[in-house]
């Protein structure tokens, strides 16, 4: 009976045991997935306002060469920033264009107003 009881042992995982662990492993990726896409998200976000900070500071540069003039649309700022092709656009969605209040000389993203 000894040998009996020795294989018994020695079968391997119950299927029980093997849903747990499954179970276990698709919790910790949902934990992991949902982690990284608010990283991800926080991690735009900051760029883009980083963008909005950069061509804010080109507007002085802006009017201190146009005679105190303040820029009428985002694009008259082009020629003072060095990575406009890469700023004007927000991080989170390519499609999305940053755009200047005349008035106020804030720059602001639609995804992300400050």
């Amino acid at each position: 009976m000894g040998v009996v009881e020795r294989r018994r042992r020695d079968d391997g995982f119950t299927l029980t045991e093997m849903m747990a662990v499954l179970v276990v492993i698709g919790i910790l990726a949902l934990i992991a997935i949902a982690s990284y896409t608010g990283a991800s998200n926080r991690a735009a976000a900051a760029a883009c306002y980083e963008n909005q900070r950069t061509i804010e500071s080109a507007i002085p540069v802006y009017m201190s060469l146009n005679n105190g003039q303040k820029p009428a649309t985002i694009d008259d700022l082009e020629p003072y920033v060095r990575t406009w092709a890469n700023v004007t656009h927000c991080p989170a969605d390519r499609d999305t264009t940053l755009t200047l209040d005349p008035v106020t000389l804030k720059v602001s993203c639609p995804l992300h107003p400050r």
